[in-house]
């Protein structure tokens, strides 16, 4: 009967460029365009994905200036991650999948922010709003935190939208 049971898509890429964000193999990637073009819900499919396919390999990381700049980004991500057995726990801003996947929303404003992962294995750092950081030292801080003892390819995506302090 299972077998049998109609299959309910809680998400799939949109034609084009998020369809180009999930195959790019790329270790970085500026995803970028107009406000409201599914750059967030890009990245939050590309990393449900991620947690399916590499379970407890997958530890992501999504990221914005504060922790208030999340807030849709969490609300969307319980569309996507809930119906595919993601369970959200509050406190810390994390979802854990049932084969040991997570991703975890968390603030990086300063250095200090990207210092407090120094030692974990973040297999994939998504940065919100790249182009709202005057200083690019947070961001590229994390670069040294993207590693994989499970060999899941790790990927660092950046976005933006035209204008910012740092869209240069």
């Amino acid at each position: 009967a299972a077998m049998n049971a109609p299959t309910r898509i809680v998400w799939s890429p949109q034609a084009g460029p998020q369809m180009a964000l999930l195959e790019c193999p790329y270790p970085e990637i500026f995803f970028g365009g107009a406000r409201g073009g599914g750059k967030t819900d890009g990245v939050l499919g590309k990393y449900a994905l991620k947690a399916l396919q590499y379970g407890a390999g997958c530890n992501a990381l999504f990221t914005r200036r504060g922790l208030p700049m999340l807030d849709d980004a969490i609300e969307r991500s319980k569309a996507i991650y809930g119906p595919i057995g993601g369970h959200w726990q509050d406190q810390q801003k994390t979802w854990r999948f049932p084969d040991g996947g997570r991703v975890r929303f968390r603030p990086l404003e300063r250095v200090d922010d990207a210092d407090k992962y120094q030692g974990q294995n973040i297999t994939d750092v998504c940065v919100e709003e790249a182009g709202q950081y005057p200083d690019p030292k947070p961001i590229d801080r994390l670069h040294a935190v993207l590693r994989s003892a499970h060999g899941v390819p790790t990927q660092m995506i950046l976005t933006g939208n035209p204008g910012g302090a740092g869209q240069q």
